[in-house]
Protein backbone atom coordinates (compact mmCIF):
# COMPACT_ATOMS: atom_id res chain seq x y z
CA UNK A 1 0.00 0.00 0.00
CA UNK A 2 1.51 3.44 -0.88
CA UNK A 3 1.02 6.18 1.82
CA UNK A 4 -0.15 9.72 -0.27
CA UNK A 5 1.44 12.76 1.38
CA UNK A 6 -1.61 15.07 3.08
CA UNK A 7 -1.26 18.09 5.01
CA UNK A 8 1.84 20.39 5.28
CA UNK A 9 5.33 18.87 4.60
CA UNK A 10 7.02 19.74 8.15
CA UNK A 11 7.97 16.43 10.09
CA UNK A 12 5.65 16.04 13.11
CA UNK A 13 7.08 17.45 16.39
CA UNK A 14 6.39 17.14 20.20
CA UNK A 15 5.24 19.20 23.11
CA UNK A 16 4.30 18.27 26.67
CA UNK A 17 1.33 19.27 28.28
CA UNK A 18 2.61 21.37 30.46
CA UNK A 19 4.40 23.19 27.46
CA UNK A 20 1.18 23.27 25.35
CA UNK A 21 -0.76 24.72 28.12
CA UNK A 22 2.23 27.47 28.80
CA UNK A 23 1.86 28.21 24.74
CA UNK A 24 -1.47 30.01 24.81
CA UNK A 25 -1.05 32.05 26.95
CA UNK A 26 2.79 33.36 25.83
CA UNK A 27 2.98 33.61 22.02
CA UNK A 28 6.42 35.62 21.74
CA UNK A 29 9.67 33.62 20.66
CA UNK A 30 13.01 34.41 20.09
CA UNK A 31 15.93 32.52 19.03
CA UNK A 32 19.01 33.36 19.84
CA UNK A 33 21.93 31.67 17.24
CA UNK A 34 25.87 30.98 18.61
CA UNK A 35 27.90 29.35 15.91
CA UNK A 36 31.02 27.96 15.52
CA UNK A 37 32.94 26.76 12.83
CA UNK A 38 32.70 28.52 9.16
CA UNK A 39 31.45 31.68 9.27
CA UNK A 40 28.04 32.40 7.05
CA UNK A 41 26.03 35.72 6.53
CA UNK A 42 22.66 35.15 7.57
CA UNK A 43 20.26 32.49 8.36
CA UNK A 44 16.62 32.11 7.16
CA UNK A 45 13.80 30.94 9.37
CA UNK A 46 10.23 29.36 8.16
CA UNK A 47 7.49 28.40 10.46
CA UNK A 48 3.93 28.74 11.11
CA UNK A 49 2.93 32.01 12.85
CA UNK A 50 0.23 32.72 15.22
CA UNK A 51 -2.35 33.42 12.88
CA UNK A 52 -1.42 29.67 11.00
CA UNK A 53 0.48 31.52 7.94
CA UNK A 54 3.93 30.11 7.03
CA UNK A 55 6.14 33.01 7.53
CA UNK A 56 10.08 33.40 7.58
CA UNK A 57 12.41 35.72 9.13
CA UNK A 58 16.05 36.95 7.84
CA UNK A 59 18.91 38.22 9.65
CA UNK A 60 22.23 38.95 9.56
CA UNK A 61 24.96 36.81 11.28
CA UNK A 62 27.66 39.19 12.87
CA UNK A 63 30.24 37.57 15.42
CA UNK A 64 28.70 34.48 14.66
CA UNK A 65 25.33 35.15 16.73
CA UNK A 66 22.28 35.85 15.38
CA UNK A 67 18.87 36.90 16.90
CA UNK A 68 15.39 36.11 15.37
CA UNK A 69 11.95 36.77 17.05
CA UNK A 70 8.22 35.99 16.03
CA UNK A 71 4.96 35.01 16.94
CA UNK A 72 3.41 31.47 17.46
CA UNK A 73 0.29 30.23 19.22
CA UNK A 74 1.92 27.24 20.03
CA UNK A 75 5.09 24.70 19.85
CA UNK A 76 5.61 24.69 16.01
CA UNK A 77 8.40 22.89 13.33
CA UNK A 78 10.61 25.43 12.26
CA UNK A 79 13.31 24.85 9.45
CA UNK A 80 16.26 27.25 9.48
CA UNK A 81 18.62 27.73 6.07
CA UNK A 82 21.89 29.50 6.73
CA UNK A 83 23.55 31.09 3.98
CA UNK A 84 25.91 33.97 2.16
CA UNK A 85 25.41 37.10 0.50
CA UNK A 86 24.13 36.89 -2.77
CA UNK A 87 24.08 33.05 -2.86
CA UNK A 88 21.30 31.20 -4.81
CA UNK A 89 20.50 27.93 -3.21
CA UNK A 90 19.44 25.79 -6.06
CA UNK A 91 15.82 23.95 -5.16
CA UNK A 92 16.93 20.48 -5.28
CA UNK A 93 19.75 21.04 -3.09
CA UNK A 94 16.73 23.19 -0.19
CA UNK A 95 16.14 19.90 1.88
CA UNK A 96 19.76 19.14 2.39
CA UNK A 97 20.68 22.61 3.52
CA UNK A 98 17.54 23.02 5.99
CA UNK A 99 17.86 21.65 9.69
CA UNK A 100 14.18 21.18 11.34
CA UNK A 101 13.61 20.94 14.85
CA UNK A 102 10.48 22.70 17.25
CA UNK A 103 10.37 26.18 18.45
CA UNK A 104 8.03 27.24 21.08
CA UNK A 105 7.31 30.38 22.69
CA UNK A 106 10.24 31.98 24.82
CA UNK A 107 13.94 32.24 24.80
CA UNK A 108 15.40 29.22 22.50
CA UNK A 109 19.46 28.49 21.77
CA UNK A 110 20.74 27.46 19.33
CA UNK A 111 24.60 26.50 19.39
CA UNK A 112 26.72 24.60 16.73
CA UNK A 113 28.66 24.43 13.42
CA UNK A 114 26.63 26.04 10.37
CA UNK A 115 28.29 24.52 8.25
CA UNK A 116 27.33 20.60 9.91
CA UNK A 117 23.85 20.76 10.72
CA UNK A 118 23.91 17.86 12.61
CA UNK A 119 25.75 19.34 15.47
CA UNK A 120 23.31 22.21 15.71
CA UNK A 121 21.49 21.70 19.32
CA UNK A 122 18.51 23.75 20.18
CA UNK A 123 18.56 24.42 23.90
CA UNK A 124 15.13 26.28 25.79
CA UNK A 125 12.67 24.05 23.98
CA UNK A 126 11.02 21.52 26.27
CA UNK A 127 9.18 20.49 22.99
CA UNK A 128 12.36 19.31 21.09
CA UNK A 129 13.77 17.77 23.87
CA UNK A 130 11.08 15.57 24.09
CA UNK A 131 11.27 15.14 20.16
CA UNK A 132 14.83 13.95 20.39
CA UNK A 133 14.20 11.64 22.97
CA UNK A 134 10.98 9.76 20.80
CA UNK A 135 13.76 9.70 17.95
CA UNK A 136 16.56 8.45 19.70
CA UNK A 137 14.47 5.56 20.39
CA UNK A 138 13.57 5.11 16.84
CA UNK A 139 17.13 5.85 15.21
CA UNK A 140 18.27 2.51 15.97
CA UNK A 141 15.50 1.06 13.61
CA UNK A 142 16.34 4.02 11.07
CA UNK A 143 19.87 2.57 10.97
CA UNK A 144 19.04 -1.13 10.47
CA UNK A 145 16.97 0.34 7.45
CA UNK A 146 19.54 2.48 6.40
CA UNK A 147 21.15 0.24 3.66
CA UNK A 148 17.60 -0.64 1.84
CA UNK A 149 17.40 3.13 1.67
CA UNK A 150 19.68 4.06 0.18
CA UNK A 151 19.31 1.10 -2.25
CA UNK A 152 15.70 2.28 -3.03
CA UNK A 153 17.10 5.89 -3.42
CA UNK A 154 19.61 4.96 -6.06
CA UNK A 155 16.95 2.30 -7.98
CA UNK A 156 16.09 3.31 -11.24
CA UNK A 157 13.70 0.65 -12.26
CA UNK A 158 10.06 1.68 -11.10
CA UNK A 159 8.97 -2.18 -10.64
CA UNK A 160 12.55 -3.04 -8.81
CA UNK A 161 12.41 0.35 -7.10
CA UNK A 162 8.22 -0.85 -5.67
CA UNK A 163 10.22 -4.50 -4.85
CA UNK A 164 12.63 -2.99 -2.51
CA UNK A 165 9.60 -0.40 -1.07
CA UNK A 166 7.55 -3.32 0.42
CA UNK A 167 11.10 -4.66 2.62
CA UNK A 168 10.69 -1.48 4.38
CA UNK A 169 7.31 -3.03 5.83
CA UNK A 170 9.10 -4.94 8.78
CA UNK A 171 11.13 -1.77 9.88
CA UNK A 172 8.20 0.74 9.27
CA UNK A 173 5.90 -1.52 11.54
CA UNK A 174 8.44 -1.64 14.65
CA UNK A 175 8.68 2.12 14.20
CA UNK A 176 4.87 2.77 14.22
CA UNK A 177 4.34 0.13 17.19
CA UNK A 178 7.79 2.69 19.34
CA UNK A 179 5.18 6.08 18.05
CA UNK A 180 1.90 3.82 18.67
CA UNK A 181 3.10 4.10 22.51
CA UNK A 182 4.37 7.30 22.63
CA UNK A 183 0.87 8.17 21.49
CA UNK A 184 -1.04 5.78 24.28
CA UNK A 185 1.92 7.39 26.54
CA UNK A 186 1.48 10.86 26.30
CA UNK A 187 -1.90 11.30 25.22
CA UNK A 188 -1.95 15.23 25.65
CA UNK A 189 1.40 15.50 23.87
CA UNK A 190 1.76 18.15 20.33
CA UNK A 191 3.61 15.53 18.91
CA UNK A 192 0.96 13.12 19.31
CA UNK A 193 -1.46 15.43 17.67
CA UNK A 194 1.41 16.82 14.74
CA UNK A 195 2.30 12.97 14.43
CA UNK A 196 -1.37 11.53 13.76
CA UNK A 197 -1.09 13.15 10.17
CA UNK A 198 1.38 10.77 8.32
CA UNK A 199 -0.01 7.93 10.63
CA UNK A 200 -4.12 8.42 10.19
CA UNK A 201 -3.35 6.66 7.04
CA UNK A 202 -2.29 3.41 8.60
CA UNK A 203 -4.33 3.45 11.94
CA UNK A 204 -8.29 2.01 12.18
CA UNK A 205 -11.10 4.79 12.32
CA UNK A 206 -11.68 3.23 16.07
CA UNK A 207 -7.30 3.58 16.90
CA UNK A 208 -7.65 7.27 15.60
CA UNK A 209 -10.93 8.15 17.59
CA UNK A 210 -9.56 7.14 20.86
CA UNK A 211 -6.57 9.38 19.71
CA UNK A 212 -8.39 11.89 19.24
CA UNK A 213 -10.93 11.99 22.31
CA UNK A 214 -7.51 11.63 25.02
CA UNK A 215 -6.78 15.28 23.95
CA UNK A 216 -7.64 17.97 26.19
CA UNK A 217 -9.46 21.00 24.80
CA UNK A 218 -6.43 22.81 23.69
CA UNK A 219 -5.17 19.91 21.34
CA UNK A 220 -8.54 19.89 20.09
CA UNK A 221 -9.32 23.44 19.46
CA UNK A 222 -6.06 24.19 17.93
CA UNK A 223 -5.64 24.27 13.83
CA UNK A 224 -3.96 20.66 13.49
CA UNK A 225 -6.47 19.04 15.93
CA UNK A 226 -9.62 20.97 14.17
CA UNK A 227 -7.96 19.63 10.84
CA UNK A 228 -7.96 15.79 12.80
CA UNK A 229 -11.80 16.25 13.66
CA UNK A 230 -12.10 17.02 10.10
CA UNK A 231 -10.49 14.02 8.84
CA UNK A 232 -12.26 11.54 10.73
CA UNK A 233 -15.63 12.88 9.53
CA UNK A 234 -14.34 12.28 6.05
CA UNK A 235 -13.12 9.10 6.76
CA UNK A 236 -16.69 8.31 8.21
CA UNK A 237 -18.63 9.44 4.84
CA UNK A 238 -16.64 7.12 2.90
CA UNK A 239 -17.58 3.96 5.23
CA UNK A 240 -20.15 1.66 4.52
CA UNK A 241 -23.65 2.45 5.67
CA UNK A 242 -22.84 5.98 4.65
CA UNK A 243 -24.68 7.98 1.02
CA UNK A 244 -22.19 8.64 -1.11
CA UNK A 245 -21.01 12.20 -1.30
CA UNK A 246 -22.39 13.61 -4.91
CA UNK A 247 -19.81 14.94 -7.44
CA UNK A 248 -19.40 16.56 -10.45
CA UNK A 249 -16.02 16.60 -12.37
CA UNK A 250 -14.62 16.46 -16.03
CA UNK A 251 -13.46 13.54 -17.34
CA UNK A 252 -10.40 12.30 -19.28
CA UNK A 253 -12.12 13.04 -22.70
CA UNK A 254 -13.62 16.35 -21.75
CA UNK A 255 -16.98 15.31 -21.32
CA UNK A 256 -19.30 16.27 -17.70
CA UNK A 257 -19.60 13.33 -15.45
CA UNK A 258 -21.62 13.17 -11.85
CA UNK A 259 -22.09 10.52 -9.71
CA UNK A 260 -25.49 10.99 -9.83
CA UNK A 261 -25.44 10.00 -13.31
CA UNK A 262 -25.01 5.77 -11.54
CA UNK A 263 -28.08 5.83 -9.43
CA UNK A 264 -29.27 2.18 -10.34
CA UNK A 265 -26.19 1.04 -10.60
CA UNK A 266 -23.46 -0.71 -9.05
CA UNK A 267 -20.12 1.22 -9.16
CA UNK A 268 -16.94 0.96 -7.54
CA UNK A 269 -14.70 4.46 -7.48
CA UNK A 270 -11.20 3.57 -8.33
CA UNK A 271 -8.67 5.55 -6.00
CA UNK A 272 -5.62 5.37 -8.00
CA UNK A 273 -2.56 7.21 -9.48
CA UNK A 274 -0.28 6.56 -12.72
CA UNK A 275 2.74 6.50 -10.33
CA UNK A 276 1.46 4.07 -7.36
CA UNK A 277 2.57 0.53 -8.88
CA UNK A 278 0.21 -1.44 -6.40
CA UNK A 279 -2.38 0.56 -8.06
CA UNK A 280 -1.38 -0.36 -12.19
CA UNK A 281 -0.88 -3.99 -10.86
CA UNK A 282 -4.64 -4.44 -9.56
CA UNK A 283 -5.84 -2.63 -13.29
CA UNK A 284 -5.73 -5.95 -15.33
CA UNK A 285 -8.11 -7.76 -12.25
CA UNK A 286 -10.11 -4.61 -12.29
CA UNK A 287 -10.53 -5.13 -16.33
CA UNK A 288 -11.96 -8.79 -15.44
CA UNK A 289 -14.60 -7.53 -12.80
CA UNK A 290 -15.30 -4.99 -15.36
CA UNK A 291 -15.76 -7.24 -18.59
CA UNK A 292 -17.73 -9.79 -15.98
CA UNK A 293 -20.41 -7.71 -14.22
CA UNK A 294 -20.65 -4.39 -16.73
CA UNK A 295 -23.36 -5.80 -18.38
CA UNK A 296 -25.00 -6.89 -15.33
CA UNK A 297 -24.83 -3.24 -14.17
CA UNK A 298 -21.50 -2.43 -12.60
CA UNK A 299 -19.62 0.51 -13.43
CA UNK A 300 -16.35 2.01 -12.63
CA UNK A 301 -14.83 5.30 -12.33
CA UNK A 302 -11.20 6.09 -12.00
CA UNK A 303 -10.13 8.89 -9.81
CA UNK A 304 -6.56 9.49 -10.14
CA UNK A 305 -4.12 11.28 -7.91
CA UNK A 306 -2.64 12.92 -10.85
CA UNK A 307 -3.45 16.60 -10.97
CA UNK A 308 -1.35 18.66 -12.95
CA UNK A 309 -0.10 15.57 -14.54
CA UNK A 310 -2.41 14.83 -17.53
CA UNK A 311 -0.32 13.78 -19.67
CA UNK A 312 1.34 11.04 -17.37
CA UNK A 313 -2.49 10.31 -16.64
CA UNK A 314 -3.69 9.68 -19.72
CA UNK A 315 -0.38 7.57 -21.05
CA UNK A 316 -1.01 5.30 -18.19
CA UNK A 317 -4.74 5.03 -18.90
CA UNK A 318 -4.18 4.19 -22.35
CA UNK A 319 -1.26 1.70 -21.33
CA UNK A 320 -3.57 -0.06 -18.70
CA UNK A 321 -6.38 0.03 -20.84
CA UNK A 322 -8.48 1.26 -18.57
CA UNK A 323 -10.06 3.55 -20.79
CA UNK A 324 -12.67 1.49 -21.01
CA UNK A 325 -14.53 3.15 -17.72
CA UNK A 326 -14.58 6.12 -16.81
CA UNK A 327 -11.97 8.88 -15.77
CA UNK A 328 -11.12 11.58 -13.24
CA UNK A 329 -8.90 13.57 -11.98
CA UNK A 330 -9.09 14.05 -7.49
CA UNK A 331 -9.04 17.81 -7.50
CA UNK A 332 -5.92 18.17 -5.57
CA UNK A 333 -4.77 22.00 -4.84
CA UNK A 334 -1.84 22.07 -3.00
CA UNK A 335 -2.18 25.51 -1.97
CA UNK A 336 -5.46 25.01 -0.26
CA UNK A 337 -3.81 21.54 1.86
CA UNK A 338 -1.12 24.22 2.64
CA UNK A 339 -3.48 26.37 4.19
CA UNK A 340 -5.68 24.07 5.75
CA UNK A 341 -8.86 24.87 3.67
CA UNK A 342 -11.35 22.65 2.72
CA UNK A 343 -11.59 21.92 -0.92
CA UNK A 344 -14.96 20.24 -1.84
CA UNK A 345 -13.69 20.00 -5.18
CA UNK A 346 -11.27 17.29 -3.75
CA UNK A 347 -12.87 13.52 -3.87
CA UNK A 348 -9.98 12.28 -1.71
CA UNK A 349 -11.03 14.51 1.15
CA UNK A 350 -14.72 14.09 0.47
CA UNK A 351 -13.69 10.12 0.67
CA UNK A 352 -11.42 9.95 3.45
CA UNK A 353 -8.48 8.54 1.10
CA UNK A 354 -5.26 8.55 2.79
CA UNK A 355 -3.84 6.14 0.98
CA UNK A 356 -3.89 3.82 -2.48
CA UNK A 357 -5.53 1.97 -3.87
CA UNK A 358 -8.62 2.41 -2.47
CA UNK A 359 -11.70 0.98 -3.96
CA UNK A 360 -15.23 2.18 -2.84
CA UNK A 361 -18.24 -0.09 -3.96
CA UNK A 362 -21.86 1.80 -4.09
CA UNK A 363 -24.87 0.60 -4.69
CA UNK A 364 -27.96 1.47 -6.90
CA UNK A 365 -29.91 3.81 -4.35
CA UNK A 366 -26.20 5.40 -3.87
CA UNK A 367 -25.03 3.89 -0.26
CA UNK A 368 -21.63 3.05 0.29
CA UNK A 369 -21.59 -0.95 1.02
CA UNK A 370 -17.92 -1.58 0.60
CA UNK A 371 -14.57 -0.05 1.12
CA UNK A 372 -11.46 -2.01 0.16
CA UNK A 373 -7.85 -1.76 0.09
CA UNK A 374 -6.57 0.89 2.99
CA UNK A 375 -7.00 0.57 6.84
CA UNK A 376 -10.10 1.49 7.22
CA UNK A 377 -11.75 -1.67 5.08
CA UNK A 378 -11.25 -4.94 3.73
CA UNK A 379 -8.88 -6.71 0.90
CA UNK A 380 -9.48 -6.57 -2.80
CA UNK A 381 -10.32 -10.42 -1.87
CA UNK A 382 -13.35 -9.37 0.48
CA UNK A 383 -14.35 -7.30 -2.68
CA UNK A 384 -14.25 -10.03 -5.61
CA UNK A 385 -16.78 -12.22 -2.77
CA UNK A 386 -19.15 -9.09 -2.23
CA UNK A 387 -19.15 -8.81 -6.09
CA UNK A 388 -19.77 -12.25 -6.37
CA UNK A 389 -22.57 -12.40 -3.87
CA UNK A 390 -24.42 -9.48 -6.16
CA UNK A 391 -23.96 -10.77 -9.55
CA UNK A 392 -23.29 -14.09 -9.44
CA UNK A 393 -26.92 -15.42 -7.93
Amino acid sequence: MRKMIIGATMVGLLISQQGFSQSTTSKQFTLKGSLTGTHVDSALLYYADAAGNYAHASQPILNNEFSISGNISHASSARIIFKNKGEVIPRMQMEDRMREFYIEPGTLQLTGDAADLKSLKLSGSATEAEFEQLEAKTAPIRAEMKPLEEAFMKEKDHEKAAALHDQFEPYQSRIKKVTYQFFTDHPNSYVTLDMMRYYVSSMSLDSIKAVYNSFNDDLKSSPEGKELAGKIKSIESGLPGSVAPLFSKTDINGKPLSLADFKGKYVILDFWASWCVPCRKSNPHMIELYKKYHDKGFDVVGIADDDGKTAVWNAAVTKDGVGIWHNVLRGLNFDMIMKHIENPNDLDEQYGIASIPTKILIDPSGKIIGRFGDSYGGTEEDMDKMLTSIFDK
